[in-house]
């Protein structure tokens, strides 16, 4: 809430309750945001009660320095591995970027209980003695994103189809009689993934990539996440649609919502 705007209402009488705590607690004081302003360095430094220099979050991204590609500037990412690009033989590792120790977790040490939910910059989730703790950002979906939607509908052009910058996809739905065909794109292909970075490391030190390279990079990456097909049968006449959707099927009136329904991405076999 702006300060100014409560000291104004606190003045008039028309916060008693607050301004009754401010007499208790020795007032009300204004407190300066972070340098950078930024909502995860604001965080953490919530968090940890010390500035960006210490608990090392800057924004939301960051750039890896060998690629000048953008990541996520609050986490650490160790991809899966795999031999002959089929078995696994490590896990994805997640570890936060964020220094600095919690007040919970000092607080916790000194015997007070706390329950932590969903705070930004809690992800992946800490140790909290004499407490509990529930991730928030930069908690990420299955497509290592902060949380995708989709719409899909008949009134979208071809050119609005996509990725949209509030981190959904729209997808366009064109009916041959009273069935449509479409897809869900799922999380990305660990296997493909590890192909592409390899290739890519492979790539000559301010060289270019030769043309098998390229073609080989192209195949692979419209192969980069797995997708479920999607199959819509309308029944204009009964106000209903029928969704195939993986294994799931399911039948939707107007208005009328479905269960959660679980879905199984494959990689290998």
């Amino acid at each position: 809430m702006d300060p100014r705007l409560v000291q104004k209402w606190m003045d008039e009488g028309k916060l008693p309750n607050l301004k009754k705590l401010a007499s208790r607690s020795g007032g009300v004081h204004a407190l300066e945001t972070t340098h950078s302003p930024e909502s995860p360095t604001a965080w953490a430094s919530f968090a940890t009660g010390v500035n960006a220099g210490k608990h090392n979050i800057y924004d939301f991204l960051i750039r890896d320095t060998t690629t000048y590609l953008p990541d996520l500037g609050m986490v650490h990412r160790e991809p899966p591995r795999f031999i002959l690009n089929y078995i696994p033989i490590s896990k994805p590792q997640l570890t936060s970027i964020r220094g600095g120790t919690s007040f919970w977790v000092t607080a916790g040490r000194a015997g007070v209980r706390s329950s932590m939910l969903t705070v930004p910059v809690t992800f992946p989730p800490e140790e909290v003695p004499n407490g509990e703790l529930l991730s928030g950002l930069p908690l990420p979906d299955i497509r290592r994103t902060m949380g995708t939607f989709y719409y899909f509908g008949t009134d979208l052009s071809r050119y609005e189809e996509g990725n949209t910058e509030f981190g959904g996809i729209l997808k366009r739905l064109v009916f041959d009689g009273e069935v449509a065909q479409t897809e869900l794109v799922g999380p990305p292909n660990p296997i493909v993934k590890q192909q592409l970075r390899e290739l890519r490391a492979n790539a000559p030190l301010g060289g270019t990539l030769s043309d098998a390279d390229k073609m080989r990079i192209a195949e692979l990456e419209a192969r980069e996440d797995v997708r479920l097909p999607v199959t819509i049968h309308w029944n204009k006449a009964g106000r209903s649609a029928t969704v195939s959707l993986g294994d799931s099927t399911i039948h939707l009136a107007e208005h009328q919502w479905s269960k959660w329904i679980n879905l199984d991405f494959n990689v290998n076999l």
